[in-house]
């Protein structure tokens, strides 16, 4: 069943979140990122929340749109596949962020559909944007679309010269600390008799754990460990991260624009198996 494209362009009312500033010194640690910018006063005006916590107060209203029983979302059938987040301001402990979402694409795909939510957070005592971006989910086809025109394979860009290479080792636990900070429990990351019994090797990583790695690798080689100047981040999901496997970040120069770097970024495990593809940073240099 299709998505329903009579809902392209719906607009969700903003759902509000206090920053809880111990959550977020968990979230550090629980994606391995101890640097003291997260978890002391180093920063002017008290210690920030890691770029990438905004999915703490961003998550439930870029995925309540997947609920509205009018668009048709088979969850059995739903990843996420993409992420993209856009940092105008540093996030703190205690104030109240306000995240509104809409529909901003439907996408009829020759294995399935892809839905497009974009999503805008403001803090609600100055209305300043906080954080903006987009999340991409993709709804699985049945055989029964196996008649839709296949699409042509996607070219892989032309790389430019690495700048850009670290390693993340992924700790036996490492889902059950990222659970505790980012507030996703999904039973497939914690609990590893119900990740086999749906046709997993065991738990597996969020995704977004993954995505806080390759923000740390970029902050730490390319922002010279001052995460104020990661202005942008994004990537693609490709594959499933396992406790013990160590993925490697790399990076390489796209474009300049002005006072902003545009880097290309990748991610793979130990066995060369590509875990995050089509991956964007954008930096302030000087």
């Amino acid at each position: 069943m299709a998505l329903n494209k009579a809902l392209l362009g719906k607009k969700f009312d903003p759902i509000p979140m206090t920053v809880d500033r111990e959550q977020a010194k968990k979230y550090a640690m629980g994606s391995n990122d101890y640097d003291t910018w997260y978890l002391t006063e180093k920063c002017e005006g008290g210690a920030i929340c890691p770029p990438m916590f905004a999915v703490v107060f961003t998550g439930p209203s870029f995925i309540s749109p997947c609920f509205d029983a009018e668009l048709g979302v088979n969850f059995a059938r739903l990843v996420h596949g993409s992420q993209d987040f856009t940092f105008h301001k540093p996030i703190r402990g205690g104030e109240e962020i306000a995240t509104a979402s809409h529909i901003a694409g439907i996408e009829e795909k020759a294995s399935g559909d892809l839905l497009t939510i974009g999503f805008e957070s403001r803090d609600t005592k100055t209305n300043d944007l906080v954080v903006s971006g987009q999340a991409q989910f993709f709804i699985r086809g049945s055989k029964k679309d196996a008649g839709v025109k296949k699409e042509e394979p996607k070219q892989e860009e032309t790389r430019g010269q690495i700048v850009l290479t670290n390693k993340m080792y992924v700790t036996k636990d490492q889902s059950y600390r990222y659970a505790e900070g980012s507030g996703d429990h999904n039973t497939i990351h914690v609990d590893p008799e119900f990740a086999k019994n749906v046709g997993l090797p065991g738990i597996i990583l969020q995704g977004l754990c993954t995505m806080a790695f390759v923000q740390k690798a970029v902050v730490d080689e390319i922002c010279g460990g001052n995460p104020l100047k990661l202005k942008r981040l994004k990537c693609r999901f490709s594959k499933a991260v396992l406790p013990g496997e160590i993925i490697t970040t790399e990076g390489w120069i796209k474009e300049k624009k002005g006072k902003i770097t545009v880097l290309g970024l990748e991610a793979k495990n130990q066995d060369g198996a590509k875990v995050v593809t089509d991956g964007l940073a954008e930096v302030e240099t000087e």
